[in-house]
């Protein structure tokens, strides 16, 4: 059972993560297993190490996001990212990720090192989705309880890394400035997962989703799906086309 909103808050705080257990109905769950299959179908494995070189990833999702969007904008979810990041934000990386067997531990980071900002902004609230039972063998994702009130420079040791255990239909919610790693996949079967970073309006994210979706397929998608995409004022002077709200800009050049 997943915690009521103030405890999942307070352990997100506190930990810098919290575990919404099975918040997936089982229909829910298997359409997007499904969905993510016929994505990841014919996916190659990575090209570096730090992706994983027996890992496939599946960038740019808006465009056929089908039954991956109840994820995307799951309440439970939006409660603790709004809570962190404040009313407004973005997605940062959005990808579909299978760690196949073999697939070795990934190097510890903290998502929010993309940015050279102070280790005590919280740019990121980050979530992973457990298609698969995370488990220690199969690779599940690493994490260094605690970590994001670390001081810069500061690395977690390898008995500092656990594994977060988790059921399929499960979301691991994380502070951006949490140290953690996909682990080593040591068993026969693949490990499946949806990451979604949400970062702060202001700041560039590191996937380009307007460009990747296209403006076409952007005014297809709902009005919240867009503002995640970055289809949004962060402020009155922040974000606007030709002094226009890019929403309505947006639908009326269509």
């Amino acid at each position: 059972m997943a915690p009521d909103r103030g405890s999942a808050l307070a352990a997100l705080r506190e930990h810098g993560f919290v575990v919404l257990r099975a918040l997936l109905s089982e229909a829910e769950l298997a359409a997007a297993r499904d969905h993510a299959d016929d994505l990841l179908r014919g996916a190659g494995w990575s090209d570096n190490d730090f992706d994983g070189r027996r890992t496939r990833r599946v960038y740019s999702l808006l465009n056929r996001v089908g039954s991956l969007e109840p994820l995307l904008l799951r309440p439970e979810v939006h409660h603790l990212v709004t809570a962190r990041l404040g009313e407004v934000y973005q997605f940062g990386m959005l990808f579909l990720s299978a760690v196949d067997p073999g697939q070795g531990a990934q190097q510890p980071h903290f998502d929010a090192g993309v940015y050279p900002l102070p280790r005590e902004v919280e740019a990121e609230t980050n979530v992973i989705w457990a298609l698969d039972d995370f488990t220690a063998g199969n690779g599940a994702t690493l994490i260094a309880p605690g970590s994001h009130h670390w001081a810069a420079g500061r690395r977690p040791q390898p008995q500092e890394l656990v594994p977060a255990v988790m059921p399929a239909g499960s979301a691991l919610v994380y502070s951006g400035r949490l140290w953690h790693a996909a682990g080593h996949n040591t068993t026969e079967t693949t490990r499946r997962a949806l990451i979604c970073e949400h970062v702060l309006p202001w700041l560039r994210p590191a996937d380009n989703h307007i460009l990747a979706t296209g403006t076409d397929q952007l005014r297809s998608l709902t009005s919240h799906l867009r503002r995640l995409a970055g289809v949004a004022l962060a402020s009155d002077y922040l974000g606007f086309v030709a002094g226009e709200d890019p929403e309505r800009w947006l639908l009326q050049s269509s």
